[in-house]
């Protein structure tokens, strides 16, 4: 009889211990829902803004998987948390989706080139930044966000969203009727007598010195200033040639993009591809993120390349 009424007190505990544990889960993953806001996306800035994976939150919820699928559907309507929840619902669900698409992003200009904020997109949602306003999302793109996701995880998952090129297409069209330019700057690339151990050289100078300013004046008249908190850019597009500085107005960072003419230290050009970048120069360090990009480090001369998924160089970065 003692056996007996062993037996059965075991399998109760077994019984409530499950039933405790699948609570337990569904509690934690309800606490974690509560604490995302457009603060637990992070964004780190270098060059491009891009999409980081170092929220514990985040990765927790991705951890624990499908069994988050409802609460989190549930929560998409709340401006406060949809990307936060589309990006992670991604992660969970769209695992090939996932590791092709990263965060994407086009600044917003008035007056031609006062950067007022800029948009941006993530697996076929956009959404937006301004200096006043902070993060925030439309109310057309929140509906879109969450018929899609009712759709994918709940109903036929006919809908889809539109790719990047489009959504980019659309917002470029949307901007220059918002805020037209009236442009009368003469755009020539004038970078290729503009050699690296010149650039090099300017690190550290102020942008009142007479070689910085020699520089920009050879580069010509058609750049666009880009200001933040703790630094600002001097971009020139045409040349694909920008200048970080500091709050104090020092150079801190040199950024080469494909369409600079100049020459690049070990033979590397701008049109080379990560194969063969890495066979004339191995990197010192590697990192992969979001989209299939990813990072080479260099230490001798110090400088960085970010490459596409495609290993195609998105931009050369050095600094002292």
């Amino acid at each position: 009889m003692n056996i007996r009424k062993n037996i059965i007190l075991s399998i109760l505990t077994l019984v409530c211990g499950l039933s405790f544990g699948q609570t337990a889960t569904e509690l934690r993953i309800s606490e974690l829902i509560e604490k995302l806001n457009w603060e637990t996306i992070p964004i780190d800035c270098n060059y491009t803004l891009v999409l980081k994976e170092y929220d514990s939150i985040a990765n927790e919820l991705v951890e624990i998987g499908k069994q988050a699928n409802e609460q989190l559907l549930n929560q998409l309507p709340n401006p406060e948390k949809s990307i936060g929840i589309h990006i992670i619902l991604t992660r969970i669900n769209d695992s090939s989706i996932y590791e092709k698409v990263g965060l994407g992003t086009k600044y917003i200009y008035q007056n031609c080139d006062e950067l007022i904020g800029w948009h941006h997109v993530y697996n076929g949602i956009v959404w937006e930044w301004f200096e006043e306003k902070g993060q925030t999302i439309s109310e057309s793109e929140l509906k879109k966000l969450t018929e899609y996701w009712k759709s994918k995880l709940t109903g036929n998952g006919e809908l889809t969203l539109d790719d990047s090129e489009a959504i980019f297409s659309s917002l470029t069209e949307s901007d220059n009727e918002k805020y037209p330019c009236i442009d009368n700057r003469n755009y020539e690339n004038n970078s290729v007598n503009i050699n690296i151990q010149e650039l090099y050289s300017l690190l550290g100078k102020s942008n009142k010195s007479k070689e910085i300013n020699n520089v920009m004046n050879r580069l010509g008249n058609d750049s666009i200033h880009s200001y933040y908190k703790d630094s600002y850019f001097i971009n020139y597009d045409t040349d694909g040639l920008s200048f970080k500085f500091k709050k104090d107005s020092t150079l801190y960072c040199v950024f080469l993009e494909k369409e600079y003419k100049g020459t690049f230290w070990n033979g590397i050009t701008l049109k080379d591809k990560k194969k063969k970048i890495r066979n004339k120069i191995k990197p010192a360090k590697s990192e992969k993120f979001g989209g299939g990009m990813e990072n080479y480090w260099y230490t001798e001369p110090k400088f960085q390349i970010q490459f596409y998924s495609d290993d195609r160089i998105k931009y050369i970065m050095f600094n002292k």
